[in-house]
This record gives structure tokens, sequence and C-alpha cells, in this order.
């Protein structure tokens, strides 16, 4: 075996260097690992690389070398690509967001498919990042920056997880600069003012979908995600007596529990809807799916003459960005509103606090009472003098 394991570089007629070795597998058969380099240095070194992986993984080498990207694929929708699993309200295995992780290795597979894992580079991550930001999404234009973020963040959990099983010796995401970036993510700003709330709601209580309005209501009284309260909140995380509403910790982002007091207004909307119900404890309180529920509340905007639709106009998310804002500016401190929105960094908070048209003539009138107060006591102390 040792000279099997010794190898050589040569240069082709063409003048493209080879670094190559010869081995023995465990069937006995003699077979040979050969890869291009651009010098003769590159060469070396590519020879004591494969030198290396063979002294630490024998003849698995070969097999683990011709590994392609549609195998981790398999290997990573088997074992992991799959709805989470949780126990005693924490998740024990599984993706929360299977859907996304799905469509997502769909596009993975339609770029690097049947590449060889230890050839893929940075570059080939840069590439496909480029030729991503060229497709159009169901919105008819180019995926967001946050689209990407996410997106990327799968990938490369795939990758770590074939450097766990020791398919590649280094994961490609950690040869460059980082190519997920949640600071360059655009802010959404956009909040709802009363005079849109009110116009909103009035169209929400003509829509065709018959809980928009209470869905509306609920979402900008509780500052709660989308998801906990549309697929997730059941009768029996309500108490009318207590008055509140109990996020239980599998069906939010930190799987954290947390607690909501009811308003008024929500009181009365969550009282009449299970009146009207069947009184399952068990039951959805809200039965559209995400879909449906978007398609109304973007038909409610245009009636209610309100911008839909990210990046500038109103979405759900909006509802909650509009919660936080509001609970800010009515002095309560932001570490207090982090807990009622269910974050776990006081940072994330700060994002989502907007600042409307009310606040920003609020500050220009600061201003202005600062420069009056300062020409005042300029003119007072001249008249002293």
């Amino acid at each position: 075996m040792a000279k099997d394991r010794s190898g050589y570089v040569f240069q082709d007629k063409a003048g493209a260097w080879y670094a190559r070795t010869t081995i023995t597998d465990a069937t006995g058969k003699r077979r040979n690992i050969k890869r291009r380099a651009k010098s003769k240095r590159e060469a070396k070194e590519v020879l004591r690389a494969i030198l290396s992986s063979l002294e630490t993984e024998g003849s698995d080498a070969i097999a683990i070398s011709r590994r392609t990207f549609n195998e981790l694929a398999d290997f990573y929708a088997v074992h992991y690509c799959k709805a989470a699993e949780y126990l005693d309200g924490k998740k024990i295995a599984g993706l929360r967001d299977v859907d996304r992780s799905k469509s997502c290795i769909v596009r993975f597979r339609a770029f690097f498919g049947q590449r060889r894992l230890r050839d893929i580079t940075y570059r080939d991550l840069r590439s496909y990042y480029s030729s991503r930001l060229k497709d159009q999404t169901h919105y008819k234009r180019p995926p967001t920056i946050a689209t990407m973020n996410r997106e990327l963040g799968i990938l490369r959990r795939i990758f770590n997880v074939a450097l766990r099983e020791g398919w590649i010796t280094k994961s490609p995401f950690n040869a460059g600069e980082s190519l997920i970036s949640p600071a360059s993510e655009r802010r959404r700003e956009r909040i709802l003012t009363l005079d849109e709330e009110r116009r909103l709601l009035s169209a929400c209580a003509a829509s065709s979908l018959k809980q928009l309005h209470s869905l509306v209501v609920c979402l900008l009284d509780t500052g709660a995600r989308l998801s906990e309260i549309l697929k997730h909140l059941r009768w029996n995380s309500v108490s009318f007596e207590s008055r509140t509403i109990t996020l239980e910790a599998m069906t939010t982002k930190t799987l954290r529990e947390r607690q909501v007091v009811m308003t008024a207004r929500l009181f009365q909307e969550l009282q009449t809807m299970w009146n009207a119900s069947v009184k399952i404890k068990e039951e959805r309180i809200f039965q559209a799916s995400t879909r449906q529920a978007r398609f109304a509340l973007a038909a409610a905007c245009q009636v209610a003459n309100v911008e839909y639709g990210s990046p500038f106009g109103i979405t759900f998310h909006s509802l909650r960005h509009t919660a936080a804002t509001r609970l800010v500016k009515g002095q309560m401190p932001l570490q207090m509103v982090g807990r009622i929105l269910g974050h776990s960094q006081p940072q994330t908070t700060y994002r989502y606090l907007s600042a409307d048209m009310e606040t920003a003539a609020q500050a220009a009138a600061i201003f202005d009472a600062l420069r009056v107060s300062h020409d005042a006591s300029l003119v007072a102390n001249e008249l002293v003098n």
C-alpha cells in the first residue's frame, strides 16, 4: 500500500497539470484518483491533500470524493427535511418550515445537481446567488435580500450536514466573506395610521372572508405573528375569565410560551366568534389558509385605499410592526415590548419600531421648541445687558 500512496504530478500534452495516485479498494481492485490543477505547485498541494485524505479515510475516500450534491440532497431529505417533532413543548427533530426547505432543495438540485460535493467552491455559491437574483418570484419581481438570506441559510445547513458526515473537509461557505447579510435586508418601515386602520377594518368587515376583520384586530391588538394566530391559535388557548390568550411554546418562533391580555375590542370579537362556533375547544379559531388570508387582505386594502404589499405597503407583518410602535409610543419600555412580541433579543424589537408621520412631526415640533427657547434666552440676556 505504501507504493499506492506515493502518487505523482504530471503535465499532459495540452499543458494541464494533474495530481494522481493509485489505491487498492476493499474489493481488491486498483483504482486511480486524478485531480486537475492550475499549476505544478497547485498540483503538488492537491496531491498532498489526496494522500492526507486517504490516510484518514482509507479506500472509502474514493466513494466519498465522488458523492454529488444530489446524493447529499437525498440524505438531507430523509434525515432532516421532515416535519418538526416535539416533546414536552420542545422541538427535538425536523423543521418547522419544512415546505420552504423542500422548495429550496428543488432549486439547489437544479443548479448543483450532479456536481461533486468536493468540487463545489465559494465561487459556485456566488454564481448561484447571482443567478437567483435574475429569477422572478410570484410577485413578478426578483427575490429580496431577506429571501436570499433565508435560502442561503438552508443551503449552508445542508453543507454543514455534509461536513459532519465527513463527505467534505471544508464548507464552501467558509472560504470567503459571508453571503448571508441580515444587515443588508430592507427594513419594513410601513405601519398603519389610525385613520388607515379605521378604513381597513371597515373594508375587512365587508370582505368575503368572514373572519378577516377579527384576524386583523387580533394581530393589531396582540402584536403576534400571523402564523401564531392563523395557523395555531385554538379555543383552548383563550381564557375569557382572565381575558388572556396563551401562545404555546411549540407554536412560537422562539419556542417560548407567552401570554397576552385581550383588549376590550378583541375580547368582544373573540366572544362573538365563540358564541357562533360549534364550541369545540381543540378547534382552530381561524379556519382560513395563509394564502386565502393574504388575498383577502390585499382586496380589503384596495377597497380602503391603503397600499398593499412588501416592501412599501401593508402586509400582515406590518400589523406586528404597528403594534410594536404603538406600545413604545405609549411609554412601554422597550424590553417589555420585546416580551409582548416574543423577542429573545432587544435589538430585534428595535428593528420593529417605525417612525410614522405623526412621530416625525412630533420630532420637528421638539426641535422647533428648543430653538424658540434658545432664541428667547438670547433676547433676555441682551435686554439685561
